[in-house]
C-alpha cells in the first residue's frame, strides 16, 4: 500500500475516533448536568418547604420534620453516578437528616415541657427542656447552615459543566 494510502486510512481511523470521543464526551456533560438539574430540583423543594412553613407548636415542627426527611429520602433515591454529585447528594441526604432531626429534638422538648407536671419536679423538667430546645435549635441551625453550604457547592460544581 502507498504511503498516501496508509495516511489516508490513519486520518480517518483518528477522525473516526475523535468523532466518537467527542460524541461521547458530549454525552457524558449532557448526563452531568441531567444529574446536576435533578439535584438542583430536590434541593429547591426542600427549601420551598422549609420557605413555606408556618408554626411553632410541635405538631407543626413534626409535620416539617417529616417533610425534610421525606426530601432526604427522595434525593437518596436519585441514580446519581458522577463522583463528585454523588458525594454532594449524600452529604445533602445526611443535611436534610440532620435538620429533620433537630428539629425533631425541638418537639420533643416541647413535648415534654407540655407534659411537665405543675410543681417543683415539673419547673425543674420546664427548665431542662427549654436547654434541650436550645440544643436542638443549635443543632438545626447548623445544619440548616451546612444546607446553604452545599447548596451553593452544587451551583458551583454544575456551573462547571
Amino acid at each position: 500500500m502507498k504511503r498516501s494510502g496508509i495516511l489516508a486510512i490513519t486520518v480517518a481511523l483518528t477522525l473516526g475516533l475523535g468523532g466518537s470521543w467527542a460524541i461521547a464526551a458530549v454525552q457524558d456533560s449532557q448526563r452531568t448536568r441531567q444529574q446536576c438539574q435533578q439535584l438542583v430540583d430536590r434541593v429547591n423543594q426542600g427549601y420551598a418547604q422549609t420557605l413555606a412553613f408556618q408554626g411553632s407548636d410541635a405538631t407543626a415542627l413534626n409535620r416539617l420534620a417529616e417533610q425534610l426527611n421525606t426530601i432526604a429520602h427522595s434525593l437518596r433515591q436519585l441514580e446519581i453516578d458522577r463522583p463528585p454529585l454523588r458525594r454532594t447528594q449524600q452529604q445533602f441526604v445526611q443535611g436534610y437528616r440532620d435538620l429533620s432531626q433537630g428539629y425533631r429534638g425541638i418537639v420533643a422538648a416541647l413535648e415534654a415541657a407540655d407534659e411537665a407536671p405543675q410543681n417543683e419536679t415539673g419547673l425543674q423538667q420546664v427548665q431542662q427542656a427549654q436547654i434541650q430546645v436550645k440544643e436542638a435549635g443549635a443543632a438545626a441551625h447548623e445544619a440548616a447552615r451546612h444546607i446553604d453550604q452545599l447548596a451553593r457547592d452544587l451551583n458551583q460544581l454544575c456551573r462547571g459543566n
